[in-house]
């Protein structure tokens, strides 16, 4: 007997979780409203499985424009090699969930599975099926947080953005581990050089950052400016870096300046130690 609302709410979850081991194999983060639309797509993908018998290929068809399908909903469709890279590990870790229910019930002598239309559904118990994918989630984070070698930023971009009545203009590196998020938006966040960025900061924003870091009682932000607290969690240390809201961060072109939208800039207090950036940037920045 296959239950379609337990059917349904436990490829919800186990879609939920998976997606997000999916985006932090391939470098990417998506909002919580399109991982609940992702969800919720594979959710009823599953309802295949009561469909009458289809030929092989449509069958392998349907398999793949399903991945695809999801993984755009969850991270968009901006970049096909980026969303294929998604869907290639989706499907991978859909794989690796089958294979670990298995070995955990393959000493039962119970019937294990129904099968239609390449999709298979287990006799075992939904709370298992939510605890092992739980656990191919926190496996793929662990596993990043262990092993992943933090690239030495090369890839350097013009970027500019107005703050507090000044336009500033800055280098800004491709850094893979840069994951800051505006807790405000969830946008991804510009984070600049305090030291090396100095000169080219108004004098009001300048004045509110050296009270910051030097610890000293804090006033009121600079005259139009939103201030932001951004938290950073190193391997180091846990802090909140101080930030301003910026109505859009431009990209300087040989055409000229491309809008990235509204977005935020944190500033660290340490230099980067080098003369060719200023700022860092995340993968899902651009």
């Amino acid at each position: 007997m296959v239950y379609l609302d337990v059917l349904l709410l436990t490829n919800f979850i186990i879609a939920y979780f998976l997606l997000l081991a999916a985006g932090a194999l391939s470098g990417q983060r998506a909002g919580f409203a399109h991982m609940l639309m992702g969800s919720g797509l594979a959710a009823l993908s599953s309802l295949i499985l009561f469909a009458p018998e289809q030929p092989y290929p449509v069958q392998v068809a349907y398999k793949i424009a399903t991945a695809l399908a999801v993984t755009a909903a969850a991270f968009g469709r901006q970049n096909l090699r980026r969303l294929l890279t998604a869907a290639c590990w989706y499907a991978a870790l859909n794989i690796v969930l089958a294979g670990a229910v298995l070995c955990c019930i393959l000493h039962t002598g119970t019937r294990m599975a129904d099968t239609a239309n390449l999709t298979v559904y287990l006799h075992v118990s939904p709370l298992l099926l939510l605890g092992l994918s739980g656990a191919c989630c926190a496996a793929v984070e662990l596993g990043l947080r262990l092993f992943a070698r933090r690239e030495t930023p090369t890839k350097t971009a013009g970027l500019e953005f107005e703050l507090g009545g000044c336009t500033i203009r800055l280098r800004a590196a491709l850094d893979t581990g840069c994951r800051l998020r505006d807790p405000m938006t969830c946008l991804p966040v510009l984070v600049v050089s305090y030291p090396d960025a100095k000169a080219r900061l108004p004098a009001a924003v300048t004045a509110y950052l050296d009270e910051w870091f030097a610890g000293r009682t804090q006033g009121e932000p600079p005259p139009d400016t939103r201030l932001r607290l951004i938290p950073c969690g190193t391997a180091a240390e846990k802090t909140l870096l101080p930030g301003f809201a910026v109505q859009g961060i431009g990209l300087i072109t040989e055409k000229g300046v491309l809008g990235l939208g509204r977005s935020a800039v944190a500033f660290a207090p340490r230099s980067f130690g080098s003369a060719d950036y200023e700022a860092l940037y995340g993968s899902d920045f651009l």
